[in-house]
């Protein structure tokens, strides 16, 4: 959903999973692909003078975990062409996700 006047936004849930690391913590991994299409006329009237195209294409990566009674996210994105070229660096980053006990 966009507050832009003729931007339609299109989401893909591509993944959930879960899994206890090397901590013993439970961790959630959530993986979303997002597209956005904009019209090149939005105050257009008639339908064919509007020309739609895909303004961007971004995967959004989440791992979430739980300590100190507090919900914890890595959030990260990248451009789809990026992520394709980048994926086993961002996948050992979301790997590497840990929470920490604090004392208060």
């Amino acid at each position: 959903m966009s507050t832009r006047l003729g931007v339609r936004r299109e989401s893909s849930l591509l993944s959930t999973s879960s899994r206890v690391a090397d901590d013993g913590r439970l961790y959630y991994q959530v993986e979303v692909n997002i597209k956005s299409y904009a019209n090149n006329n939005e105050l257009a009237v008639m339908p064919e003078e509007r020309v739609v195209r895909l303004e961007w294409d971004r995967r959004y990566l989440s791992v979430l975990g739980v300590e100190n009674n507090r919900l914890y996210e890595l959030r990260l994105q990248a451009p789809e062409n990026v992520f394709r070229e980048e994926e086993n660096d961002l996948r050992q980053v979301m790997d590497s996700f840990r929470v920490n006990k604090v004392k208060a």
